[in-house]
């Protein structure tokens, strides 16, 4: 079938789309009067067959829609049962309607001793009361709802520990949905606050608490970054002092009043800076409660997005821009289209008037740009328009068009010769149709032209109808496309060459300043730490401290570096290979084994070649981190007198070929990109082994032939 199935359409779209494709295969030859009633029935014949065929195929897809369903439903279920957090359907009652193997093994009891219970139960009896207004609060705001509160005593471990119980209201089922987290006991909360105070003061986004009073009582260091305030300028104030009169009240009156019914408020407002700077900011505001329900805190995490609001802006400028282009193009090609849809109409009409008399399918077939010719069984010219003899050169006569093929030495690349076997293979019965594309020397020049031949189905003598389309502006812009792509590959290469010295610079550049203002910075703090060691003891631990954060820094430093540019690629590819296989087996734990065929190799390649095997490697091995699942990978470099070859291997789960065709693998991509440029060839196949994925590439050598693919 030529169109696709659209199976959302009715039995009446169905029997016209049944129509239009009978009426696109058949014939435009006009039966005989006397056969009307008999093409007719056959016509329905054929439609009706269509139609069957399209329902065919709608069955198949229904059920194939059906299969994917189940299989997704039945995942889900096994993922819900085996999920590592512990999972609660609760009834507006309070009974346990559903539970998953964490869940059981949480309240130490089997599914069949949880379901049909009130999980109060389980609640510490000092709790029982902010539980019950938690879940009203739950399947009354709809909204979602967070607790922490104490298990009963002889639950979780017999020690009535502390969790955490997050919940919101499916509408679907009418039940409250929770989450459950066990908190552990007092001395694991602690520790677990001190790495929140520790991961606070190094997020980028900046982070205020307030009390049940609106004044402020703690920010993180990023708040200072982004306002200009010292936390010592900021605790005590209401946050409203940020705001210097930008927002009218009923927009602070309605953030509370969201804020107190959804239980959370999110948004955009505008800021100012102690330096009186306007800015932007993405604010989310979560109210904290004690055990008895009562708001106690309110936390605000936000971030400046002035930047990208600005950008925001400059995009919806240019989306204004496009969609005025495409109005303007759709006017344009909705007028090409009625000219277009009158043409047609013109040549339907004289396709009916061609039915009426030969005289009036002569006068038609010479009106045509085309060259049109009509040969009988000897090949011999029955009739040619007017376009074909004047393309041609000569005047009307009788001319033997197999002879003329054959013999005329205009035709260029035995192209003549060709076509004239191919109208001998229509005119014997071996072939329906036959089409060409060749080149014909003329007056004015070389022209290319695609030549059709088919059988005219007719009572009479047979007749091979020869039809020669002028495609030069075709050929001249399939041409231009190809040197337009072959542009784009070299930009994309220069691309990445810019990209990497860009890299190369800003390695450096931090390697020169940052690193030794970080070397100087520690042996000064080593200094200080050695005079305080037996004179300040307290003063010496502090040193310790900022001592251990300026090295955590020079690691942090070396990584940038090392992902921007590893300083290994200086000391060759060999080294930066070997470097980047320990680093990826120290990171990812996965057995990585580094084959070199013959190491005189790595003279012989180029630094452009160098930078491009080293990303490929780069690439390929954080997509085995990411997404094989693989235990052990192998790569293996070698070469010979016209390429070098890297392949990639690993026995992870592989990949599929739609998986290669999404829009999203933008890693494939690039280094299939990226080895093009080169002139090389690029695959994606399956190890020998069966199992896992294959990546394997050719370069050729500089000075060398392109290799064999």
């Amino acid at each position: 079938m030529n169109e696709p199935f659209d199976s959302g359409t009715g039995p009446a779209r169905l029997r016209e789309q049944a129509e239009q494709m009978a009426a696109e295969q058949r014939q435009p030859v006009a039966p005989p009067q006397s056969n009307e009633d008999v093409m007719r029935q056959l016509h329905e014949l054929h439609v009706s067959q269509i139609e069957l065929e399209m329902q065919s195929a709608a069955l198949v897809e229904l059920e194939q829609l059906k299969n994917e369903f189940e299989s997704s439903r039945d995942r889900y279920a096994q993922l819900y049962e085996q999920a590592p957090v512990s999972y609660f359907s609760l009834a507006r009652e309070g009974v346990v309607t559903r539970v998953n193997v964490a869940a059981c093994g949480l309240l130490e009891r089997d599914k069949n001793q949880l379901l049909g219970r009130r999980f109060e139960q389980f609640i510490a009896p000092q709790a029982q009361g902010g539980f019950r207004r938690f879940l009203d609060a739950v399947f009354t705001s709809g909204a979602r709802q967070v607790l922490e509160a104490q298990l009963f005593e002889g639950e979780a471990g017999g020690m009535g520990g502390m969790v955490r119980i997050e919940a919101n209201f499916d509408a679907a089922s009418a039940t409250a949905r929770m989450l459950v987290t066990d908190l552990g006991d007092e001395h694991a909360r602690e520790s677990a606050l001190r790495r929140a105070f520790v991961i606070l003061d190094s997020i980028r986004e900046g982070v205020l608490v307030t009390d049940s009073g609106n004044r402020i009582i703690s920010v993180n260091p990023a708040f200072t970054t982004i306002t200009g305030y010292q936390a010592e300028e900021a605790i005590g104030r209401d946050p409203s002092f940020l705001g210097g009169g930008t927002h009218l009240p009923q927009f602070y009156e309605a953030m509370w009043r969201s804020l107190h019914q959804d239980g959370s408020w999110y948004g955009e407002l505008v800021n100012r800076r102690k330096n009186g700077e306007r800015f932007v900011e993405s604010l989310s505001i979560t109210p904290m409660r004690s055990q008895d329900g009562a708001i106690s805190h309110f936390v605000g995490v936000f971030s400046d997005i002035t930047e990208r609001k600005l950008a925001e802006a400059d995009l919806r400028e240019l989306h204004r821009e496009l969609d005025q282009r495409v109005v303007d193009r759709t006017a344009e090609l909705l007028r090409a289209n009625q000219h277009l849809q009158l043409e047609v109409h013109q040549r339907e009409r004289a396709q009916e008037a061609l039915r009426d008399a030969e005289r009036f399918f002569h006068a038609t077939i010479d009106s045509l740009t085309d060259r049109v010719l009509v040969l009988d069984r000897a090949g011999s010219v029955v009739h040619a328009n007017q376009a074909c003899l004047a393309f041609v050169g000569r005047t009307p006569q009788p001319l033997q068009y197999l002879d003329f093929c054959d013999t005329d030495v205009r035709w260029q690349r035995s192209a003549g010769r060709e076509l004239a076997a191919g109208i001998r293979s229509v005119i014997a019965g071996r072939a329906d149709t036959f089409a060409l594309e060749y080149e014909f020397a003329t007056r004015a020049g070389p022209r290319w032209s695609q030549a059709r031949v088919s059988r005219f189905l007719g009572e009479g003598p047979l007749r091979v109808v020869v039809a020669h389309t002028d495609i030069t502006e075709r050929k001249l812009m399939d041409g231009a496309l190809r040197q337009s792509h072959a542009q784009l590959r070299q930009l994309a290469l220069h691309l990445e060459t810019a990209k990497e010295d860009e890299r190369k610079r800003i390695s450096r550049d931090i390697h020169d300043e940052l690193g030794q203002n970080l070397l100087a910075l520690r042996i000064d703090i080593s200094m200080l730490s050695a005079r305080t060691e037996g004179s300040h003891p307290r003063l010496h631990r502090r040193v310790g401290a900022v001592l251990s954060n300026v090295d955590t820094t020079i690691k942090s430093v070396r990584g940038i570096m090392n992902e921007l540019r590893p300083m290994a690629l200086d000391l060759g590819l060999q080294a930066a290979i070997e470097w980047q296989v320990g680093d990826f087996r120290k990171r990812s734990g996965v057995a990585c084994r580094l084959l070199i065929r013959d190491e005189a190799l790595f003279a012989a390649i180029g630094s452009q070649v160098e930078i491009v095997l080293f990303r490929i490697v780069q690439e390929a091995l954080s997509n085995v981190m990411r997404h094989a699942q693989a235990s052990q990978v192998e790569i293996e470099l070698s070469s010979d007198a016209c390429a070098v070859y890297l392949a990639i291997s690993d026995n992870g789960i592989g990949i599929t070929p739609q998986q290669q065709r999404k829009k999203q693998c933008f890693g494939l991509m690039g280094i299939a990109e990226r080895v093009t440029a080169l002139g090389g060839h690029f695959e994606v196949g399956m190890p020998a082994s069966g199992a896992g994925c294959r990546l394997s590439l050719q370069i050729p050598l500089p000075g060398a032939g392109r290799p064999a693919a």
